[in-house]
């Protein structure tokens, strides 16, 4: 259960590399586009916006809470070494 305080809350560290960004803020600004557009209207489409909002926000910080609560980290080898040897911590 601590994990789940945790992962509701600023402390966790990263656990999103970078391919696993960029999908997310495409996927979110699509969707934006969308919405703005008209394409997709109502409250569906704003329902769509906000949970876009939330994507891209996971995308900039680096760090997802669903993904701290499955035990995952979506970073390359290469990233986690680039981010040690920046003294960035980062789930394990």
């Amino acid at each position: 259960m601590n994990r789940f305080f945790k992962g509701m809350t600023y402390a966790f560290k990263r656990n999103l590399g970078w391919k696993d960004r960029i999908i997310r803020a495409v996927c979110a600004f699509v969707v934006i586009g969308l919405w703005y557009f008209g394409t997709v209207t109502g409250v569906i489409g704003i329902v769509l916006a906000v949970l876009a909002l939330m994507i891209l926000g996971t995308a900039v910080s680096s760090r997802c809470s669903i993904t701290y609560w499955s035990k995952a980290n979506t970073m390359a080898e290469t990233e986690k070494i680039k981010l040690e040897s920046k003294g960035i911590e980062y789930e394990k």
